[in-house]
Order: C-alpha cells, then sequence, then structure tokens
C-alpha cells in the first residue's frame, strides 16, 4: 500500500513515499527489508519534502497546505506519522482525521522488558520494529541526530535504550552559549593538538562525539557479542564500519511495518 511517511523529529521533519509495491529493498514486504550484517544500507525511500522543525510548529497553516498538496500529487494515500514533537502530532491530527500515528499502542512486533512503553519515543520504537520486521532479532539500533539514542535488541526482546546529546550538539551548545567562543563543523580530523581555538573545539567535537559513541556501542557489544549495529540518524553515516547497517530510512521503514503497510 503506498503511504505518505512523516518523520518528526527534534530538528527536522522529512517526509517520504512509501512505494507500496516491491522495488529493490524498499518496497513492502518485510523480505525487502531482510539486510544482513554485511549490507550497508537499501534503496532509500522517495523524498518529498524536509522542513526544520521549529519553523513548522510556529507556520502550522504553512506545514498544512505543504502537506495536503504532496498528498494530493501523489493520489491521496494513507498518511502515516512518526513524531516526537507533541505540537507537530498536534496540527497534524487537525489537518487529517484519518492520520494514522506510530507509537506504543501500535501492534508491535517484539516483547520488551521496559514496564512503560508509553516512556519510550516513538521513533525509538519504530527503530526496534524495522530490526525485527528485517529478521534482526539481536541488535543495536544507533540514531544519530540531534539526540544520539541506542536501542538493544535481544533474542527479539527489546531490553530498552540509551539517550544521549547528539554527536555535534554539546560543541554548537558551547559555541552559541560561551562568550568568546563561535560554533564549529562536525567534520573529520586528526587527534592532535588544535593551534588555535576554532581547531581546538572541532577536534575536541569530532573526537569525543565519535570516541563516545564507539565505546557505548563497544560496550554493549561486549556483553552481547551477537548484537549487529544499524545506524540511522542525520549523523549516522560518520559511524560506517564493515559489518555494519546504514540506513537513514530505518525509522520510517519500521513506521510503515507498525502502520500495516508491509
Amino acid at each position: 500500500m503506498k503511504a505518505l511517511l512523516i518523520d518528526a523529529g527534534n530538528s527536522k521533519i522529512r517526509v517520504k513515499i512509501w512505494p507500496g509495491v516491491a522495488r529493490g529493498n524498499a518496497g513492502s514486504s518485510s523480505r525487502d527489508l531482510d539486510t544482513g550484517p554485511d549490507r550497508e544500507g537499501v534503496e532509500p525511500l522517495e523524498i518529498q519534502a524536509e522542513f526544520s522543525t521549529s519553523g513548522i510548529v510556529g507556520a502550522d497553516k504553512g506545514i498544512g497546505r505543504v502537506l495536503a498538496s504532496l498528498r494530493e500529487e501523489n493520489g491521496n494515500p494513507q498518511v502515516v506519522l512518526v513524531s516526537v514533537v507533541p505540537a507537530v502530532t498536534k496540527i497534524l491530527k487537525v489537518l487529517w482525521k484519518d492520520l494514522t500515528v506510530v507509537d506504543h499502542l501500535c501492534n508491535l512486533p517484539f516483547t520488551s522488558l521496559v514496564p512503560d512503553m508509553a516512556s519510550v519515543g516513538p521513533d525509538r520504537i519504530c527503530n526496534v520494529a524495522a530490526a525485527m520486521t528485517a529478521g534482526l532479532s539481536d541488535a543495536v539500533i544507533v540514531d544519530a541526530g540531534t539526540a544520539t539514542t541506542f536501542d538493544v535488541l535481544s533474542e527479539g526482546v527489546f531490553l530498552g535504550g540509551l539517550i544521549a546529546p547528539g554527536m555535534a550538539f554539546a560543541s554548537r551548545q558551547l559555541g552559541e552559549i560561551a562568550a568568546r567562543l563561535e560554533p564549529v563543523p562536525f567534520v573529520s580530523c586528526p587527534l592532535e593538538p588544535g593551534k588555535d581555538t576554532q581547531s581546538a573545539m572541532s577536534g575536541g567535537a569530532w573526537h569525543t562525539g565519535i570516541g563516545g559513541v564507539e565505546t557505548v556501542i563497544a560496550g554493549l557489544q561486549k556483553d552481547r557479542p551477537g548484537l549487529v549495529v544499524i545506524l540511522t540518524g542525520g549523523l549516522g553515516h560518520h559511524l560506517t564500519a564493515p559489518g555494519r547497517i546504514l540506513d537513514p530510512d530505518w525509522t520510517l521503514r519500521g513506521a510503515a511495518q507498525l502502520a500495516g503497510l508491509t
């Protein structure tokens, strides 16, 4: 079934099309999501639009017009929303009475040791659901964006996870708050002492950001050596390594599964 998938994150809202038919690894059957640990990602979904979350929340009429137009252009398909921003969820519920919102109330394809699944973000629930749909019952899903989340699936059971500031977040905040510092880009750089403030901040941001995430992954895998590492989110590509799966659309694939599109 073709659908308009909307991922409302802390910083961005992405709108993509779920094709509704088998198309490489981006189709609508669970087999299409079967990405083994020797694969690096799958075919991307068709992107339709991308917005700044903060800008949209302050201009709900604008998002309504754009999304209504996108839906009409694509034949008025089902609309599926995964959102961590209550204001966006409220806007879209008013816009479409037939909106499908995926969260802890959906029929989850995994069991959980978390006593209150309502406390788990819908994006994290989608990430775990996508792993199960892909046949990966032992995995750690690392969603690297404004926040970095780590969610652990062991023998088909969701154990819970960790939430940390995003790899670039601390450096950006430091540059915005400190009186004599400026924000620096989050880019790869040598591990060596910086010769000025900017290079010192760049090196610190990159190596503490990447190093911190790698330390958590290694610690989780030490206790459970069979965990497959799945990377998603805007900064996930910085963590690629042999044996890991990189898929920026992972959350939306899970949303499609929870919405009954697969």
